[in-house]
């Protein structure tokens, strides 16, 4: 196609992304020292709880991804090692009880938290670390515990009503605290208001990823990986909203421009896993050179899920969050991940062996299996961890991936 020669400039939702994460740790330092409430929330909590009582969320998980990003993660982690935490602890806790303890962060570091709220949906970690987060601050921690959907439940399928039942009785434990903490009462048509956002903005960040469905690609997944910020920090603000609006004009432009994101792209993959955050620019380099572009991935699509606007209920609120990909069984994220290579007419995929990150690496060889079998189409494995980049090696990781790209 004539259109995949032409390159196009830098997203300008970059730099209002920017402005946005800059914006956020401000104002929450700033109305922290005005009485307003702070929370530090894993990405996988019911946020939208916390912004129905005016309770400002930050995201250490995100914040750690930054301090990766900016090359701090040595440091870091080496002080949290010497603390006495293991350095087989996922990257994202050490750097974040790192940074807390030297008040390093590229952010200006996070305001201090009025609660702690952790969900272990997205992995087990989440409650020591919090844990010790709580005896570093001494505030009151809430801890939403989801049953995990294994492949006992077919994929697909609703979660079982009596794991519903139990998420829900934790959710209105953790209102009372709220009602506490925040000092006011739960207003169900205040969280009606927020989950109409919530649900705007997933709609909106949906169809930005769905357009990497043209021929050729508009972004890839290192710009998802990035621009999937405010899905996750911002959920449930007109913020968010406002922000995936615009992206989406911006992606819109470029499909029937025909701009590429990768000029030339040959070979379309699929991306399992999070990002090596500290080597993205090395791999995104790599990947254009090879004009292959990665047209999809399973990390940034967990943040696509809908949350039922019509239906407010805590029920619902319960369902959505048990339900998420890294709390599903072996076959469920095969089936996630073979869709994906479908839907984006993928020719292969590279699975991310994240040492950081055991239960999104678990069983990456049986799905890898299930994947191909399902498909027709090839799939590679690099080892590397999301956090620290000291476990990447350049040599063998590339050797792997032009051996890889050889034969597909």
């Amino acid at each position: 196609m004539a259109g995949d020669k032409r390159k196009g400039t830098p997203f300008k939702s970059f730099s209002t992304l920017k402005r946005m994460v800059v914006l956020q740790h401000f104002k929450a330092r700033l109305l922290g020292r005005l009485g307003w409430k702070v929370a530090w929330v894993t990405s996988g909590a019911p946020v939208e709880l916390l912004l129905s009582f005016g309770i400002l969320p930050l995201y250490p998980e995100k914040h750690a991804a930054v301090c990766s990003a900016r090359h701090l993660a040595a440091d870091m982690k080496e002080d949290s090692v010497r603390r006495g935490f293991s350095p087989d602890l996922c990257t994202y806790a050490l750097l974040d009880l790192g940074s807390v303890a030297t008040g390093v962060s590229p952010l200006g570091g996070m305001a201090r938290p009025d609660l702690l709220v952790a969900c272990n949906n997205i992995c087990g970690t989440v409650l020591k670390w919090y844990q010790a987060l709580q005896q570093r601050f001494g505030v009151p921690l809430v801890f939403v515990d989801t049953p995990f959907l294994g492949d006992a439940i077919e994929p697909g399928a609703p979660a079982p009503d009596h794991a519903v039942a139990y998420v829900r009785g934790q959710l209105e434990e953790m209102i009372a605290t709220l009602e506490k903490v925040a000092q006011r009462r739960f207003d169900e048509q205040r969280l009606r208001q927020v989950l109409e956002r919530s649900a705007d903005a997933i709609d909106l960040w949906g169809k930005v990823l769905d357009a990497n469905r043209a021929r050729p690609a508009p972004m890839t997944c290192f710009d998802a990986f990035v621009l999937m910020a405010p899905i996750v920090t911002l959920r449930g603000t007109r913020g968010a909203v406002s922000f995936y609006r615009g992206l989406l004009a911006e992606i819109e432009e470029r499909v029937r421009r025909g701009v590429a994101a990768v000029p030339g792209e040959r070979t379309r993959v699929v991306w399992d896993n999070l990002p090596v955050w500290g080597k993205m620019r090395d791999l995104s380099r790599y990947f254009k050179s090879k004009n292959v572009c990665l047209v999809a991935d399973t990390y940034t699509g967990a943040w696509a899920g809908n949350i039922m606007r019509d239906d407010p209920s805590l029920e619902n609120v319960a369902r959505t969050y048990l339900s998420i990909f890294l709390n599903r069984g072996l076959r469920s994220r095969g089936e996630v991940l073979a869709g994906l290579v479908r839907r984006f007419e993928a020719d292969a995929f590279v699975m991310h062996s994240n040492r950081s990150c055991k239960p999104y690496s678990f069983g990456q060889y049986d799905i890898q299996r299930l994947v191909s079998g399902e498909t027709g189409k090839p799939g590679v494995v690099i080892e590397a961890d999301h956090g620290d980049p000291s476990f990447f090696n350049d040599a063998q990781v590339f050797s792997k991936l032009d051996a890889f790209f050889e034969n597909v």
